[in-house]
């Protein structure tokens, strides 16, 4: 019998084999059996029993329609007299991305046709082959959307489709992205000339005088790592600029900055190149929008756009940024400052939450239950004032001097409201008319100690 070990430690129990220091390799026996060739009948058989004919795949209908129909008046006129079946040959798919090119085959004959390209190419004038129309379109949108390569193709696979590799979802990324900046940019600087022009037929002195409202978006949030981390959360920041001047409130600027960079590690002390796609040290600070909007500002004013009134959240330093340029004389025009409604409402609320006199005469038995009392009644209150502005802004059509001097009468009624005396909302209020049917809440559980005098003087 064949020995099935090679390299045996020992070949007696007294003498120490020359090979002692090889490990033992176990071998595996040889089929004695014969081989069988392939015939031509196996490996149609194979063919017809392919996985991928229950498959999906994206195809142009257009193209497609040709595909078949010269496929079938090719095949009819070289074998005039085969009844067999056409269909694609999956062995001969190639694949690009989303898309294919394919080759159709007879089970019965030996026809084989060319290969089609079953997707639309995006027309340049450089060499070599052109991208397909859907690879291109799928990254536009995926720039638009928080989905990931894998999110992707999770759901590409999940259609019974086959999925493009991740590698090369980013090597289109890296050509379509950089387009996609260039783009917008260009779109931005169009309208920046037409908010010139628009100002112009409106009769304005100055038409590059314009209001603008500024805010930066987070990957996360600024203050979700309280507490938790000594590093900032977020990474990534997206400062955008947006026109007041027409309905449409069209971002003219964005200022981009990201602290993600594979290249060079925290640790490893390097600093990034222009190459990489961080353009933000790790020291620096990415919640720091007054450099944000200085760069975004300078942008505007190099296209002839300065900012007469900007509109922030309270707690932002944009506006500084605005003096500042003016202060400089880079820009001409002296900014006025106004708060952004939405995070003045969120600020209102914090206010009220956080005021200890008022959350001393809340009723309630416990601690737990005046403080629950108090964070309704500073919701139901920062709601209240919102809508009222907001009212006053729709029925006056946006004429700040007139809302100014209406809300002024609201801001009393607004308390006498909370005590259960509507006298003041008939006349003043937009949200409460006073009656039963106005949708104001009249009863609450707060507003029993409201009725006292300790809630006016608070």
């Amino acid at each position: 019998m064949t020995s099935l070990v090679q390299n045996i430690p020992y070949k007696d129990n007294d003498t120490q084999s020359a090979n002692d220091t090889k490990p033992a390799v176990l071998l595996r026996p040889r089929d004695a059996a014969p081989k069988i060739k392939k015939n031509k009948e196996v490996s149609k058989r194979k063919i017809k029993g392919r996985s991928e004919d229950s498959s999906n795949r994206t195809v142009n209908v257009r193209l497609n329609a040709i595909m078949w129909n010269s496929v079938f008046r090719e095949h009819q006129r070289l074998h005039p007299n085969c009844n067999g079946f056409l269909q694609w040959n999956m062995e001969r798919e190639e694949k690009f991305g989303f898309v294919n090119r394919e080759e159709a085959m007879c089970d019965k004959c030996t026809y084989r046709s060319r290969k089609f390209k079953l997707y639309e190419e995006v027309q340049t004038k450089k060499p070599g082959r052109k991208a397909a129309k859907i690879n291109v379109s799928a990254q536009a949108a995926l720039s638009q959307t928080p989905l990931g390569y894998t999110g992707l193709r999770k759901i590409v696979l999940g259609c019974n489709m086959p999925a493009p590799s991740t590698s090369g979802l980013q090597k289109r990324a890296n050509k379509v992205l950089p387009e996609i900046v260039n783009i917008d940019k260009k779109d931005m600087k169009a309208r920046r000339k037409q908010l010139i022009a628009i100002n112009t037929l409106r009769g304005r002195k100055d038409p590059g005088s314009v209001s603008l409202q500024a805010d930066g978006a987070y990957n996360n949030a600024i203050y979700s790592g309280i507490g938790k981390t000594p590093f900032q959360p977020a990474t990534q920041v997206v400062y955008s600029v947006a026109e007041a001047e027409t309905e449409d409130k069209s971002i003219i600027g964005v200022v981009c900055k990201n602290k993600l960079c594979s290249v060079h590690p925290i640790k490893s002390g390097e600093k990034c190149t222009s190459a990489c796609s961080s353009n933000l040290t790790f020291m620096k600070s990415i919640g720091d929008e007054y450099t944000w909007a200085k760069e975004a500002l300078q942008d505007l004013a190099s296209d002839g756009i300065e900012a007469k009134h900007l509109t922030t959240d309270p707690d932002s330093s944009a506006y500084r940024a605005a003096d500042d340029l003016y202060l400089e004389n880079t820009t001409s025009t002296e900014p006025e400052h106004f708060l952004d409604t939405r995070h003045f409402l969120n600020n209102h609320r914090k206010n009220i939450k956080n005021d200890k006199e008022l959350g001393e005469i809340m009723p309630g038995r416990t601690k737990k239950d005046r403080e629950k009392l108090l964070n309704n009644f500073a919701l139901d209150l920062a709601e209240r004032c919102q809508s009222e502005f907001t009212q006053a802004m729709e029925i006056y059509g946006g004429d700040f001097v007139k809302v100014k001097n209406k809300i002024s009468f609201t801001v009393d009624a607004i308390p006498a409201c909370y005590t259960g005396n509507h006298e003041l909302c008939r006349r003043h209020s937009f949200v409460c008319k006073g009656g039963k049917s106005s949708g104001c809440i009249t009863e609450l559980s707060y507003q029993t100690v409201l009725k006292s005098e300790n809630w006016m003087k608070t």
